[in-house]
């Protein structure tokens, strides 16, 4: 992305998440962006580790939210976006689409639960939205953003808006995925200590146990103790498989 390439809109949101150093950082400023354009309420999702879904288990996904509390208590907490006909049309699809195209090309008949999130959408002024799948950005990463207006805007009046903004949108969305993952991520599980996140470095270069405990000028048994933290942390069967899950989240970047 260039400055010439760059809407004059969206230049300083775009400085800003290129700037950001953190995740939460590069989301408050897109979402910022986004707001300005018009769309209120915002769902991000991002995995590296999907083991089902765009997402996977959530304890291993990035989510982040901006919009009611009560909405995301219902939606996220009871994990109701996993039956959304928005997120079954992201999970096999690329680009953007509005709320009202995914439910007609998903086509099938509501389930109590897609109902149930009807309603709560109506209950918190959401009655139009688009959601995009942001799965070919990034090799190996996979995710999903909502966007709604809310403010009871109908989606003719929501199609009038993304005519005019949705480019914009579109350029925010990709370039937050993009930085996000080049940013360590904190999934939903425990953070890891900088003991275990050293230890697991250590780990990553091939160092033995014994190794490791000698750089770290600890016992066997307490570098032991740390990579065990780590796999539950990580929810790893393996010392290996911490790693590979902490490496896919740049949680190891400067631990050593």
């Amino acid at each position: 992305m260039t400055e010439q390439t760059t809407s004059p809109r969206l230049r300083g949101t775009v400085a800003d998440i290129l700037a950001a150093e953190t995740v939460q950082a590069a989301w408050n400023s897109c979402a910022d962006g986004l707001e300005r354009l018009g769309f209120i309420n915002l769902l991000y999702g991002a995995t590296r580790v999907p083991t089902w879904g765009i997402i996977g288990d959530g304890q291993d996904a990035l989510i982040l939210y901006r919009g009611p509390q009560a909405y995301a208590d219902v939606y996220l907490g009871e994990e109701l976006y996993l039956n959304s006909p928005t997120y079954q049309w992201a999970e096999h699809h690329e680009g953007f689409v509005s709320w009202a195209d995914a439910v007609t090309q998903n086509g099938a008949i509501p389930t109590p639960e897609q109902l149930k999130i009807v309603q709560l959408n109506i209950e918190h002024d959401c009655l139009a939205g688009f959601v995009g799948s942001l799965n070919h950005i990034v090799p190996g990463m996979r995710g999903v953003i909502g966007l709604s207006p809310g403010r009871k805007m109908m989606q003719p009046q929501a199609d009038a808006l993304w005519a005019e903004v949705g480019k914009d949108v579109e350029v925010l969305c990709q370039l937050l995925h993009l930085r996000v993952a080049s940013l360590p991520q904190t999934p939903q599980r425990r953070p890891l200590t900088s003991r275990q996140r050293e230890a697991l470095s250590w780990c990553a270069q091939g160092k033995t146990m014994q190794d490791v405990a000698t750089i770290m000028n600890l016992s066997i048994a307490t570098v032991e103790k740390h990579l065990r933290l780590a796999r539950e942390a990580l929810d790893a069967q393996t010392t290996a498989h911490a790693v590979q899950k902490a490496t896919s989240l740049n949680l190891l970047v400067g631990a050593i």
